[in-house]
């Protein structure tokens, strides 16, 4: 029995032993974990940067012992350059400062940890601050081709892209370029060109920089003497046999061609090698001036070459009374919407047929149209007051003349579908110095003054044309499409 206490007292004492060695080892000893030493990085061996607001590197760093990063360059900086604390993972995070100058450079990382031998060297390569520099070809390639050239500087390589077909023909279409940016030498090869005078574009581009220029290659010259850069010819007025005579400079012989579209009012011919002239044969009608096309070709067939259209413009008859808020123009249909607002010819009206086109009427209330012709001296005038659901009148008169008049009454309903409405001034009978006038409404005769009206235009020059919405609140509009006059002697 004593040697069982004896025993068990032994494992007791032994055991409060143990208990206070591995007390007092725990405090003593430093925090780092046993086993060996180690660190580990997931940096790559190199990376590669702008040389303009280069964009960070970044890794991480693991280790059980203490660690520091050492940069070659000022102009490359780690952060943190050194471990805070051990058994930790640390983000390294490498700013550099942008390249100014025209060589590349190199920095280098040396990382070392206490007790762990050798060192990892992380590589930075930061390209070269971007020099191109191109000297285009600025001159007129002649008509018969041949050899081109312009240099290029460039400390990065380069690479040339034509924008056509007739600028292909490259000696070399790339390079790797040169750190001192030494100029090279290009030469581009242009076939003969048949067809009109002709321009493309190289474009010069490295990895962040491009250069573009024109290169421009006579042909077929039919141009203006006076203007060699405009294809647009404005008429001198608005209305019928109007001319104009233009100088040709050109390097074939020549026609001239007016598309059918256009020979309704537009007509053009060779006066000789170097004359044109250009006449319109009509009014223009619409509220905007027009544009009509001529083509100038080669006599001789010349594969490629279609002719040059020049645009010939014609100015509008009309001035416009009132504010710009009281209508509105379609630039694109020549159609003018009037909400209270009047227009006037540019011309004057004589005997003949005065027609106006609307692509819509709407009167309302008590609101009307006026249309009012009368010579400049004022002895004599004609007019029409169109209303709706109100009488209407048509009526001439003036100083030393007999009034005569016509009235009629019409519906909103009537007034408000009518697209046409014309006036006829002719003789009353040939020979005669009387006049008849009629209003003519969608082709139907609706009324006629012959009460012996004596012809104002023997001795007049004539009467200008005015025509107004009269509205109070602009609930009423109208909108024309073109006014056209047909003139009779």
């Amino acid at each position: 029995m004593k040697k069982l206490y004896s025993n068990t007292l032994m494992q007791l004492i032994l055991a409060l032993c143990t208990f206070s060695f591995v007390a007092c080892q725990e405090f003593d000893i430093d925090s780092q974990p046993e086993g060996p030493l180690n660190i580990q990085i997931d940096a790559l061996e190199s990376y590669t940067a702008l040389a303009t607001s280069p964009s960070n590197v970044v890794f991480n760093i693991s280790s059980n012992t203490p660690w520091t990063i050492e940069s070659d360059q000022q102009w490359c900086k780690p952060t943190p350059s050194m471990s805070a604390a051990s058994s930790l993972v640390s983000e390294i995070v490498v700013t550099m400062e942008n390249n100014t100058g025209k060589k590349a450079r190199t920095a280098k990382l040396t990382i070392k940890a206490e007790g762990v031998e050798g060192t990892k060297v992380v590589t930075i390569e930061q390209a070269s601050k971007e020099d191109l520099v191109v000297v285009p070809y600025d001159e007129l390639v002649p008509t018969e081709g041949g050899s081109i050239t312009f240099t290029i500087a460039s400390n990065k390589a380069w690479e040339i892209i034509p924008s056509t077909a007739f600028l292909s023909n490259i000696d070399k279409t790339s390079g790797t370029g040169n750190e001192d940016a030494i100029a090279e030498t290009v030469t581009v090869t242009l076939p003969a060109n048949a067809g009109a005078k002709r321009a493309g574009t190289l474009t010069v581009k490295t990895e962040f920089e491009e250069y573009t220029f024109t290169i421009t290659q006579n042909g077929v010259i039919i141009e203006l003497e006076e203007d060699p850069e405009s294809t647009t010819i404005s008429m001198p007025g608005t209305g019928s046999g109007m001319e104009k005579t233009v100088l040709i400079r050109a390097n074939k012989e020549w026609k001239v061609e007016v598309p059918k579209e256009y020979q309704s009012w537009l007509k053009a011919e060779a006066l000789s090698e170097t004359e044109l002239k250009v006449t319109t044969t009509t009014t223009n009608n619409l509220m905007v001036n027009r544009v009509g096309h001529i083509i100038m070709k080669t006599k001789e067939v010349i594969d490629g070459f279609d002719g040059i259209t020049f645009d010939i413009s014609q100015g509008t008859a009309f001035w416009k009374e009132g504010g710009a808020d009281n209508y509105v123009v379609d630039e694109e249909t020549g159609y003018m919407t009037l909400y209270g607002s009047g227009i006037v010819t540019n011309y004057l009206f004589k005997k003949g047929r005065l027609a106006f086109d609307f692509e819509s009427i709407n009167l309302t209330g008590e609101d009307w149209i006026e249309f009012n012709m009368w010579p400049n001296s004022g002895n004599t005038n004609f007019h029409l007051h169109f209303y709706a659901n109100k009488e209407s009148n048509f009526t001439c008169g003036g100083s030393g003349l007999n009034w005569t008049q016509k009235t009629f009454t019409w519906t909103s309903e009537q007034t408000n579908v009518v697209k046409k409405i014309e006036f006829l001034v002719v003789n009353k009978e040939e020979g005669s110095n009387a006049l008849v006038l009629k209003l003519i409404i969608d082709g139907v005769e609706v009324a006629v003054l012959d009460n012996n009206i004596t012809d104002p235009y023997a001795t007049e020059p004539g009467a200008p044309v005015y025509f107004r919405m009269h509205t109070t609140n602009k609930a009423s509009n109208f909108t024309v499409k073109s006014i056209t006059w047909e003139p009779v002697e």
